[in-house]
């Protein structure tokens, strides 16, 4: 698994570190079987560009070619590679998806997007086409007015509506956005082999088995 964090306005302040807290998220699971190798996509310098949207858009573009060269190098199996974006980390694990799936390459198995901000469907699900980026493909999204995201409605496309706890108060604290609730939903999921949802929804059957 490869987890993609989003838009970090204040990387010298702020270093998100979302892909370790999936990492202790699934060792606390316990669970009999196969374990699951979980790596991050760390481009919090990267993630804005300027102030225009479209200049940021492509950086996550870049970045997700940059990634599946990396995973390319490092001999990592697309097919056995499930890619969990969040915010304009989604651009990023599509355009991953997508550079690992050209030429003679291979499908990804599983593309995880958390709360794609609705400003960037078109480059995510049209132009990038993420419905047909990956084996199965789902978004996961919250609505406002702390949410970013809203349903994709697109072939291939597995959507998903998570209503957090304190939208109104998120626009003013951001740490209790529904944005931010998202992905710690969806942590905890991955933390807690009893909730048939979010991450354990992700992911197949026979991985879920004791083996």
């Amino acid at each position: 698994m490869v987890f993609i964090h989003g838009l970090n306005l204040a990387p010298g302040i702020v270093h998100f570190e979302m892909g370790q807290r999936l990492a202790e998220a699934i060792a606390r699971r316990r669970e009999p079987g196969p374990g699951f190798n979980v790596l991050a996509w760390d481009w919090n310098a990267a993630t804005f560009a300027g102030l225009r949207s479209r200049a940021n858009e492509e950086v996550a573009v870049q970045q997700g070619g940059a990634l599946a060269a990396a995973l390319r190098r490092a001999g990592i199996a697309p097919g056995r590679t499930h890619l969990i974006g969040h915010s304009s980390g989604c651009i990023v694990a599509v355009s991953a998806a997508r550079g690992l799936a050209a030429g003679p390459g291979q499908a990804v198995a599983r593309l995880t997007l958390l709360d794609p901000a609705a400003i960037h469907h078109p480059l995510v699900f049209d132009q990038l086409a993420a419905g047909s980026s990956a084996l199965r493909v789902e978004n996961f999204w919250t609505p406002g007015p702390s949410g970013y995201g809203r349903e994709a409605a697109r072939a291939g496309v597995r959507d998903v509506r998570i209503d957090g706890p304190s939208p109104y108060l998120g626009l003013v604290r951001p740490s209790r956005s529904n944005h931010l609730h998202l992905v710690q939903w969806y942590l905890q999921t991955a933390g807690d082999v009893t909730i048939p949802a979010g991450f354990n929804a992700s992911i197949p059957r026979l991985e879920m088995a004791p083996r």
